[in-house]
C-alpha cells in the first residue's frame, strides 16, 4: 500500500508523540498515589522489555507488517482471525482516545459544544492526515515534536517560577509498600501507554533503515517515560495527592494555577494545544495502523475508500463507547488493560514467540 519510507528522526517523533498522546491528559497510575511516577517508570522499564518481544517478531519477517507476520507463524486460518482482532483493537483504542480529546475540548474550551461536532471535527482532520500517507503524517510529527518539546518545557519552568511545586506532597515514599506501586504497573502503566507500542509493527517495514527500528523505539519510551512521569509528580506536587487523582485533566489544572507576577497567567492554551498535538498522533497512528491491516489482509491496493471507513467507524465508536466520561475513564483504566491491552499487547506476542523459538528448535 505505502511506497514511501519514513527515516528515524521521523519514527522517532511519531513514537515520542504517540507515547505522551493521551497518558498526559489523565491522572496516570494514580493508583499507586504519591508514588505514581515510580509506576510510571517501573511501566516503561517493563514495557521496554516487551517492545524487544515485538522487535525480534517484527526482524523475522522485516518486510511486513504485523498482520502479515502474524498469518506466516500461525498459518492462514488462526493467523487471519488474529490479524484482524488487531485490526478491531486499534479502530476501538483510536475511538476512546477520540472521546478522550473530545471531552478534554468541550470540558475546557468550548463549554456547550455538543461531543458529536468536536469528536467530527477531530476525526476530519486525522481522516485528512491518512488520506495524505504515512510519509506526511511521519513530515508533520518531525516538525511538531519540537513545538511539543518547546510547551512541555514551559509548562514545567513556569511552574517552578511560580513557586507552586511543593516537595511535601510527594511525601512520604512508598508509604503502603512497593504493593499499590506493582498492582498499579501490571496491568495499567505497562500496558497504557507503552504496551500499545505494538501498533508500531505496522509502521516498522517502511523504515529506511529498517535496523535501527528497535534502538529506536527504546530510546522514544525512555523519553516519554521519563516526561511522564516528570509532569504526573509535578501535578501531584502542585495540586497534591487527592485533587490530582479527582481532576479530570490533572495537567490542565495545574497549568491554570501558574501566575507570574500576576501578569503571566492563563496560559491554558499552552496546555490544550499540548494535547491536541498527542491526541492527533495517537489517534491518526492508530487509525492508520488499522488502514495498513485493512489493505495488508483484503489485499486492497488504493487505501482512499479505506480511510474513510475507518475513519467513520472510529467517530461512531468515540460517541457510543459510553454513556458519559466518568464511564469512559472507568472502563479505559479498570476494564481495557486487564481484557484487551493484556491479551494482545502480552498474550499473543508471547505465543509468537514461543512458536517462532519452537520452529528454531
Amino acid at each position: 500500500m505505502e511506497k514511501s519510507k519514513i527515516n528515524i528522526r521521523q519514527l522517532f517523533s511519531l513514537m515520542v508523540l504517540f507515547e505522551i498522546g493521551s497518558a498526559i491528559v489523565v491522572g496516570l497510575g494514580m493508583k499507586a498515589k504519591q508514588d505514581a511516577w515510580l509506576a510510571i517508570i517501573l511501566g516503561m522499564v517493563s514495557g521496554l522489555l516487551l517492545f524487544l518481544i515485538y522487535g525480534y517478531i517484527f526482524y523475522q519477517y522485516p518486510n511486513l507488517p504485523l498482520t502479515s507476520c502474524i498469518q506466516k507463524i500461525l498459518g492462514r486460518y488462526l493467523g487471519t482471525l488474529l490479524a484482524f482482532s488487531y485490526i478491531l483493537y486499534f479502530i476501538y483504542i483510536a475511538s476512546r482516545v477520540l472521546r478522550d480529546f473530545g471531552e478534554l475540548i468541550v470540558t475546557t474550551t468550548l463549554d456547550g459544544t455538543p461531543l458529536i461536532i468536536v469528536n467530527l471535527l477531530i476525526i476530519l482532520v486525522v481522516a485528512y492526515g491518512s488520506y495524505l500517507g504515512l510519509e506526511v503524517l511521519a513530515r508533520a510529527g518531525e516538525i511538531l515534536f519540537m513545538f511539543m518539546i518547546v510547551l512541555v518545557l514551559l509548562f514545567v519552568s513556569f511552574l517552578f517560577i511560580s513557586n507552586l511545586p511543593k516537595i511535601e506532597n510527594l511525601q512520604p515514599f512508598l508509604q503502603d509498600g512497593l504493593k499499590p506501586v506493582l498492582t498499579t504497573v501490571f496491568p495499567l502503566t505497562l500496558t497504557f501507554p507503552f504496551g500499545e507500542m505494538i501498533v508500531f509493527n505496522m509502521f516498522l517495514p517502511y523504515l529506511n533503515k529498517p535496523k535501527e527500528g528497535i534502538k529506536t523505539g527504546l530510546h522514544a519510551m525512555i523519553l516519554s517515560g521519563i516526561l511522564l512521569s516528570a509532569v504526573i509528580a509535578l501535578n501531584i506536587s502542585v495540586l497534591g495527592v487527592h485533587n490530582a487523582a479527582n481532576a479530570t485533566f490533572p495537567s490542565y489544572k495545574s497549568i491554570q494555577k501558574i501566575n507570574i507576577g500576576n501578569f503571566i497567567q492563563r496560559l491554558d492554551i499552552i496546555g490544550i494545544i499540548t494535547l491536541i498535538i498527542g491526541g492527533f498522533f495517537k489517534i491518526g497512528i492508530f487509525s492508520y495502523g488499522a488502514v495498513i491491516g485493512l489493505a495488508d489482509l483484503f489485499k486492497v491496493k488504493k487505501h482512499d475508500k479505506l480511510v474513510y471507513a475507518v475513519s467513520i467507524v472510529v467517530f461512531i465508536g468515540s460517541i457510543q463507547i459510553a454513556n458519559n466520561f466518568s464511564e469512559h475513564i472507568e472502563i479505559g483504566l479498570d476494564k481495557v488493560p486487564t481484557y484487551v491491552h493484556i491479551p494482545l499487547q502480552v498474550v499473543v506476542p508471547l505465543l509468537l514467540l514461543f512458536v517462532i523459538l519452537i520452529r528454531k528448535g
